[in-house]
């Protein structure tokens, strides 16, 4: 009899520390389980907290250190801000130019352990550095001409996954191709390309000359569908092309390893939509000598421009901090807040709706947005165009 209650207390053991769920996700369900998250504002950081050279310009892309140091790529004064977890200011790195260590028109960032990755879109060149901006070495761009990178996302081994738009080999001629060609690259530390993890044609413009530079530029096409790529804190790369509601998830080196399927309705496009669109649209045109941004379609774009039927059924994907998957999906009322949740294997957890801070249209975790922990870093802009670097702590909404 004493041998088997000692067999039973080891049983009972064992499901306590095997079965019991691991930290953490008791409190990613809690999160999640009444339909709403709500973002509480932790501290929100403007000019009036910076030293006159670091004031904000035209920030684009905020990433988050191990430690919850905050970076931000300024493109117009081509230097990084780097931030405390509080939001105290703390640093400058790089300066303008073309040489060793210098940025222009910095744009997508990226941290991979003790390493900091800049875009130049001016330079047309990836800056590494260290964390405190000592330089290391460059990278040559990963596109063609006309290409476009869209995202840089770090593995916990230092590796990247790149998200771009192909373009046209250096020499290209004759006509302009109707499709853009995607590709979502596995890099090495150095951004050496080491092999193509997915790769899709899609036509998202139409090509078109200016009527009095005749120069050529691309009419996009609102509401089509996209790809959307997102990278987990622990490597698992989202992919997915909106034609329908499917989502693979990749391991890096394994391929594949499981597809998110789900139901939808498809929500037809209306001329309010296409109204939307145009009223928002804006146009960066040379005007005398000074680069000048217009609002407003001219009536070359209206005609170049096309529209499907109806919606994709959802807009983007982004991991958060804890590695949920939120897929942003498009809604009859046209929110732009609702997400499906799933969790790091693919499984549906919940719809849900943010509340308490503005969410883009199409909302990325690779760019003006960044997961980190149980936070969100946001660069937001007021009505008066003045920028903010914000902190969000996620809760459950009610």
């Amino acid at each position: 009899m004493k041998w088997q209650k000692v067999k039973i207390l080891t049983t009972l053991a064992f499901f306590v520390v095997f079965f019991l769920p691991p930290a953490g996700a008791q409190g990613q369900t809690d999160l999640f389980k009444a339909g709403k998250v709500r973002l509480v504002e932790q501290f929100r950081t403007g000019d009036a907290g910076l030293p006159d050279e670091a004031v904000f310009r035209n920030p684009l892309h905020v990433a988050v250190d191990s430690g919850g140091n905050a970076y931000v790529s300024d493109w117009s004064v081509h230097h990084i801000k780097v931030f405390g977890p509080d939001g105290t200011f703390k640093r400058l790195i790089g300066r303008p130019g073309q040489g060793p260590g210098d940025l222009n028109g910095p744009s997508i960032i990226a941290i991979a352990g003790d390493r900091l990755v800049v875009w130049e879109s001016m330079n047309q060149r990836f800056s590494i550095m260290t964390l405190d901006g000592k330089f290391l070495t460059t990278a040559p761009r990963l596109h063609g001409v006309r290409g476009e990178l869209y995202s840089l996302g770090a593995l916990p081994d230092g590796r990247f996954v790149a998200f771009i738009d192909k373009g046209l080999p250096e020499n290209a001629e004759g006509p302009l191709p109707s499709e853009q060609h995607f590709a979502v690259l596995l890099l090495s530390r150095d951004l050496a390309v080491v092999k193509t993890l997915f790769e899709q044609p899609l036509r998202l413009r139409n090509w078109f000359r200016h009527p009095e530079t005749q120069a050529v530029g691309p009419a996009p096409f609102p509401y089509h569908p996209n790809i959307a790529v997102d990278v987990s804190p622990a490597g698992i790369l989202a992919v997915g092309c909106s034609r329908t509601y499917q989502i693979g998830l990749y391991d890096p080196d394994k391929g594949r390893t499981a597809e998110i399927h789900r139901p939808y309705i498809p929500v037809k496009i209306e001329e309010r939509d296409r109204k939307a669109h145009f009223d928002s649209f804006t146009l960066r045109v040379m005007v005398g000598r000074q680069m000048q941004t217009v609002k407003g379609a001219p009536p070359y774009i209206i005609k170049a421009t096309e529209f499907p039927e109806n919606f994709p059924p959802y807009r983007g994907v982004c991991y958060d901090g804890q590695g949920n998957l939120w897929v942003q999906i498009y809604t009859a009322d046209r929110a732009t807040n609702v997400f499906d949740i799933f969790s790091s294997r693919g499984e549906f957890v919940k719809r849900i709706a943010v509340e308490g801070g503005p969410i883009e249209a199409v909302f990325s975790s690779s760019g003006s947005n960044c997961f980190h922990g149980d936070g969100l870093w946001k660069i937001e802009k007021d009505a008066d165009e003045f920028a903010f670097l914000v902190k969000y702590r996620l809760t459950p909404g009610t």
